[in-house]
């Protein structure tokens, strides 16, 4: 199951997976080395991860929608309003104007039906904040986020998927700097960092997500490293009625797939 769900996911989601020419391609996105994507595939994993179980949960809906917002909602508001990922393929294709894979800042945010994005607390109809989420997945919380919080950098939660159960690390680690502060957009000052509110523990929230992309963590390194060649990544695809079609059928050889490595 777990393999059929990443498969989806890097297909449908990502667009690692496609078929040009009768041929199935599966789409290696190396940054400027390996580490980095390392680092930030898992996450745009998570982000498919979370948006699919917003759609499909719909108190994890409105906790998510209540934690970007760090306002509480009413259950008929949190109704009005769906998670989408900002760098995922059905957001370029429903809600063009709110896909942007490069977008800094937030990873999940919330819409209506119109494409409205929700806002946080403290913003006007007429100017504000855009709520949303950012998503981290890293085995080495300390390496990779920390440096984050206490620069400020991020004006949205951060929900941190933490692979190697490393969360209370990470926690001790800021509070050793002391000097994590948040923009208090309500205040108009800045304040330590809270935990549970400007950082946060998916396990919390949704520990079946957390297992999840755990779960796909080491095949995805894998793939990264290169011990997970493409035939074994379409053995581990068995199953999937999407990618077990005609088209598949006949690109099955290795001679038919092909990776390409984009620097």
């Amino acid at each position: 199951m777990r393999g059929r769900r990443l498969i989806q996911i890097l297909q449908d989601e990502i667009g690692n997976i496609s078929y040009q020419d009768n041929r199935l391609i599966l789409k290696q996105i190396f940054a400027s080395n390996v580490n980095i994507t390392a680092m930030t595939l898992p996450g745009k994993i998570a982000e498919a991860v979370l948006v699919r179980r917003c759609q499909e949960d719909e108190q994890l809906n409105r906790r998510l929608f209540q934690l970007s917002r760090r306002k509480n909602a009413w259950k008929s508001t949190a109704r009005r309003f769906k998670a989408i990922g900002t760098g995922l393929k059905t957001t370029q294709r429903n809600f063009t104007k709110r896909y942007n894979p490069s977008d800094p800042q937030r990873d999940i945010i919330w819409v209506d039906d119109e494409g409205i994005p929700a806002l946080m607390s403290g913003s006007s109809d007429i100017a504000g904040i855009e709520a949303g989420i950012q998503v981290k997945v890293s085995l080495y919380g300390i390496g990779y986020i920390v440096d984050d919080l206490t620069r400020n950098r991020y004006e949205v939660p951060m929900l941190y998927f933490p692979i190697n159960n490393d969360f209370e690390k990470v926690i001790d680690r800021l509070v050793k700097e002391q000097r994590a502060y948040v923009f208090d957009v309500e205040t108009g000052d800045y304040r330590g960092i809270r935990v549970g509110e400007d950082l946060v523990d998916i396990r919390a929230y949704d520990y079946d997500a957390f297992e999840e992309v755990r779960d796909y963590y080491p095949i995805v390194y894998g793939l990264i490293n290169e011990d997970i060649d493409l035939v074994d990544l379409v053995d581990i695809a068995q199953g999937n009625g999407i990618l077990e079609n005609t088209v598949l059928l006949t690109a099955l050889s290795a001679s038919n797939v092909e990776t390409i490595i984009l620097e």
